[in-house]
């Protein structure tokens, strides 16, 4: 068995037996991994500190086993614990969203070390002054972005022509639709500029100016919208995280 260690953010945990844990991480190095900890828990336990929290940034030490997805995980240090996010119920809602999200949409052992550091730079950023929610909606835009599932915004997503005022965003065909298309989706919805103005912005500068970017509170609204329908069209499953959302928001 090789011994591997790596920087990850830990996604997911699970309590396993009376003494240990399985932990899911997303890593600089190998992307989504899962392991075991054992001897974390009960009256003996040898404690983590905020190592074995989510969100918390850690120093995996990990063997790679032969056969099988789960590794053993023999050392666990915290690196940075963000703890102004767990101040606030809202930013730890909407950090609990990203996660969730992230594991949804992406498979175990495939290395992205751009969407590790998309994770990190948000986690940073909630931990800050910047909106959470605005911290959500950059998140969501890039990651389409790195996982190939960014909207058609330049051109009609279904023909391939020029987009006009009158175009509309198709969550079948995956992006913006010309006049003369809309027939092949009746439910297409009215998109503002603002908000295609908004993505292409966040998809094509610099994650520290994306991060100072405001929009009208009608375009967050539309954006908050668009883009969660468009994740769950892709997703195929409603997210946890989103209904309590739902709730804090009332």
């Amino acid at each position: 068995m090789a011994i591997q260690k790596t920087e990850g953010i830990l996604l997911r945990r699970q309590d396993l037996r009376e003494t240990s844990l399985i932990l899911t991480f997303y890593t600089r190095g190998f992307g989504k991994i899962k392991g075991i900890v054992r001897g974390v828990r009960g009256a003996r336990a040898q404690y983590g500190g905020g190592a074995f929290e989510i969100f918390s940034l850690d120093e995996v030490v990990f063997y790679e086993r032969k056969t099988g997805d789960i590794y053993n995980i023999s050392q666990c240090d915290l690196v940075e614990f963000f703890n102004p996010i767990r101040e606030s119920l809202e930013r730890i809602a909407y950090a609990a969203y990203i996660l969730e999200l992230l594991d949804s949409v992406t498979i175990l052992a495939d290395k992205n070390s751009e969407v590790f550091e998309l994770l990190l730079d948000s986690m940073a950023l909630l931990s800050g002054e910047a909106s959470a929610k605005r911290v959500a909606r950059i998140f969501e835009i890039r990651l389409l972005g790195l996982l190939g599932l960014m909207p058609v915004l330049e051109i009609c997503a279904n023909c391939g022509k020029a987009i006009c005022p009158a175009a509309k965003f198709s969550f079948r065909h995956g992006g913006l639709v010309c006049k003369d298309c809309l027939e092949s989706d009746r439910e297409a919805h009215p998109i503002l500029p603002g908000t295609v103005k908004f993505i292409q912005y966040v998809r094509g500068s610099p994650f520290d100016k994306a991060a100072r970017i405001k929009v009208s509170s009608r375009v967050g609204k539309e954006l908050e919208t668009i883009l969660r329908e468009f994740l769950d069209y892709h997703v195929e499953r409603r997210l946890n995280t989103v209904e309590f959302l739902t709730e804090i928001e009332r």
